[in-house]
């Protein structure tokens, strides 16, 4: 707002003794500007470890050349993250204000997650970084500042061989002699001057390894009976000057490979009973029981995979021949295409593991 105040009394005596009684323009008026606009930034920002952003600055300051603006960073702790640099020298990197373009910009792959512990030196990154945007003007505005706070959280990480969104991804094995492999992924993320270290919560027992990008699971990993699951729950950690940036938690499951045929089995005493061999009438209807599946909680849906009649492939009987692909029975509708003889059924099915697994039923056909 613009005030004019008009020089009275006093004022005109001493501008009188001044000799300056004959120069009214300038000094008969003293001009108050007030403030420039208010900067509306937003209180505070939470940023991903690497993304950048950039904070507009109001339209009012569009084409104000007589408007300086300043970042400053003296609310922070003093506090010297690395050994070269100080929280400030940091902050003044990432964090930068462009005068023409009347932004300022983030750039948090030059910060460090806040409320980290450095595993190199004991430090502490603060809870929020805190920032000072001042705007001066040189044409007589008063000075105006905006306050915000930047809280940074680490990056995800990704597990190539598990490309999932959930939060923590689960990998399955079978035990069968041979070794797993899990490649980390940075996610887009710059590696240079960082380390990848790994985690395994829980009592580790020396079966995985680390080595460059790769987590070897050992092929004798997991339970040494080999007749119980065993779970693995890791965290991959991004490291840089000792601070984590970027972390992916996941967990892979070990166990013997699930029991898939037609017949019964008594897991009690791990006892297999086969019924895959069935004698039925020529032309008839039939429907098998379903097939065994265990551990249940991995079954997946089924299908039917081939036909043989007496050892050769065997095609052209789809209107005879399904199998139900929610219990995976087999059956045969009533027909009269189909010649005597012995007829084997490969149903397939793929465990919630994503394992693929067949099983065979063998249907005699007699006069």
């Amino acid at each position: 707002m613009r005030k004019s105040i008009t020089l009275i009394g006093g004022a005109a005596v001493l501008l009188a003794s001044l000799g300056l009684t004959g120069c009214k323009t300038e000094l008969e008026q003293v001009v108050n500007l007030g403030y420039l606009p208010p900067i509306t930034l937003p209180d505070s920002l939470v940023l991903t470890y690497g993304q950048q952003t950039q904070l507009s600055l109001p339209a009012e300051y569009e084409g104000r050349a007589d408007v300086r603006l300043a970042l400053g960073f003296g609310d922070n702790p003093r506090l010297k993250l690395t050994d070269t640099d100080s929280l400030k020298d940091v902050l003044a990197r990432a964090i930068t204000v462009d005068q023409a373009a009347r932004r300022v910009s983030i750039d948090a792959r030059r910060l460090y997650p806040t409320n980290i512990l450095s595993i190199s030196n004991g430090v502490r990154t603060p809870r929020v970084y805190r920032v000072t945007l001042t705007a001066r003007s040189t044409s007589g505005f008063q000075p105006v500042k905006s306050l915000f706070t930047v809280r940074v959280v680490p990056a995800q990480l990704n597990i190539a061989e598990l490309n999932t969104p959930d939060k923590i991804p689960y990998g399955y094995g079978i035990y069968d002699g041979k070794p797993l492999y899990y490649t980390i992924d940075y996610a887009g993320l710059d590696a240079t001057n960082t380390t990848l270290g790994l985690h395994v919560n829980g009592r580790p027992d020396g079966k995985v390894l680390l080595s460059g990008q790769r987590v070897q699971i050992a092929a004798d990993a997991g339970d040494p009976t080999r007749k119980y699951e065993w779970i693995y729950d890791m965290v991959p950690q991004l490291f840089k000057d000792g601070y984590e940036v970027a972390r992916r938690q996941f967990r892979v499951v070990l166990m013997p490979k699930p029991k898939f045929f037609f017949g019964t089995y008594y897991s009690n005493y791990d006892l297999t009973v086969l019924q895959n061999r069935v004698v039925i009438l020529l032309g008839k209807g039939y429907t098998s029981a379903a097939p065994t599946f265990y551990p249940d909680k991995y079954k997946g849906s089924y299908a039917l995979k081939s036909i043989e009649k007496d050892g050769l492939p065997y095609s052209g009987s789809n209107q005879v021949f399904s199998v139900d692909a929610t219990t995976g029975s087999v059956t045969v509708a009533p027909n009269v295409v189909l010649a005597a003889g012995s007829y084997k059924v490969t149903v397939q099915t793929q465990t919630t593991t994503g394992l693929p697994l067949t099983a065979d039923l063998t249907l005699v056909m007699e006069r």
